[in-house]
């Protein structure tokens, strides 16, 4: 198991890294989803993601026993908290920046 500054993390390495890259996939899909105002709007919703992911891992997959298991990480639980939060996120942030998930037509 992955430890970080003397905290269990619940998951290997491989399964943290897995994450990460996960978490970060869906803040570029978010990025590309409606009218953004800022360039790393996606580094926000992906570290939001990130969380949610590990907090639905080790919290909805600890309470059940649902969906399958790699290396620690409940994957479907991971998945679930990783996009929720993720958009949750995201929508803070376009809320607070202006952004709309509508693409509005723009002059040439």
């Amino acid at each position: 198991m992955l430890e970080l500054f003397g905290w269990n993390l619940g998951m290997t390495g491989w399964a943290a890294f897995v994450l990460i890259i996960g978490a970060l996939v869906i803040g570029v899909i978010f990025q590309y989803v409606g009218d953004v105002t800022i360039g790393y709007e996606w580094a926000v919703a992906g570290l939001g993601a990130l969380v949610g992911g590990w907090l639905g891992s080790e919290s909805l997959g600890a309470l059940s026993t649902w969906g399958p298991v790699w290396d620690g990480m409940y994957l479907l639980p991971a998945l679930i908290g990783g996009v929720l939060l993720g958009f949750v996120v995201d929508l803070l942030a376009r809320t607070a920046t202006g952004g709309s998930y509508v693409h509005h037509p723009r002059p040439i």
